[in-house]
């Protein structure tokens, strides 16, 4: 047994040195910079979703409607190595559905990839992918087990004041999807009524509301993450 094993080895080994074996090549997962810049655009198209909303959910069981206040907060996220996401929080990680989430975007696919940790003890994380399209966001998740589809679908409205998050069911992954729950309101510290208009994020784009200074000038970014990305390099930003 053990000298049959040493030749299968030895002749690997002699296959491999006369180039008929090739090892398997060493897998890169670092994306380029040509494709983080394409995921970082893609998500600045959902640029509104930033900031702080108070949401109103909303459900029926039976004949009745059930309803509870959330609030749900988007921010940007930036990685050492020049990667960019957005994350997402679910009434301070204790959500009726969902604790966090992040939003990436998968440039080889072309497609919008939310994952989201479920509120449930012990859920594990769900991945969403769609596509955007004319600013609505489409995104869906199969259990493997049941064979359910849910459908989660989100935008803007009112010129980005207004919020509007709506889940459906598809029982089996067959027929047409059912209303589950839906979440809607404004964002924080917005009325319907407008006003001026707010500054351009100077990390992302976008509406800011939070000011931060460099040299003595005072600049604006959307969120914490745009802010402590900001801060730790205030000289790029600045220009």
């Amino acid at each position: 047994m053990l000298q049959r094993t040493l030749c299968r080895a030895a002749l690997a080994a002699g296959l491999l040195a006369l180039g008929l074996v090739t090892a398997a090549p060493a897998q890169d997962t670092k994306p380029s910079a040509a494709d983080q810049a394409k995921a970082r655009k893609a998500l600045q198209d959902v640029q509104d979703f930033i900031g702080t909303w108070n949401l109103e959910g909303t459900q029926k069981d039976g004949g009745k409607t059930i309803a509870w206040k959330e609030q749900v907060k988007w921010g940007w996220k930036f990685g050492k190595d020049g990667d960019a996401w957005v994350a997402v929080e679910f009434a301070d990680k204790k959500g009726k559905y969902f604790t966090t989430g992040e939003l990436k975007y998968d440039v080889a696919k072309k497609l919008y990839a939310l994952t989201l940790t479920p509120s449930a003890k012990g859920a594990t994380p769900q991945t969403y992918t769609g596509a955007l399209k004319s600013g609505v966001l489409k995104v869906e998740y199969k259990d493997e087990k049941t064979k359910d589809v849910y459908r989660l679908t989100m935008n803007t409205t009112n010129d980005g004041i207004r919020f509007a998050f709506k889940a459906e069911k598809q029982d089996g992954g067959k027929g047409l999807f059912a209303s589950a729950y839906a979440m809607n309101g404004n964002k924080d510290g917005e009325s319907i009524a407008g006003g001026a208009k707010k500054p351009e994020c100077v990390v992302s784009g976008g509406a800011a509301t939070m000011p931060v200074t460099y040299n003595g000038k005072t600049y604006y970014v959307c969120c914490s993450g745009c802010r402590d990305e900001f801060n730790a390099n205030p000289a790029k930003y600045a220009k």
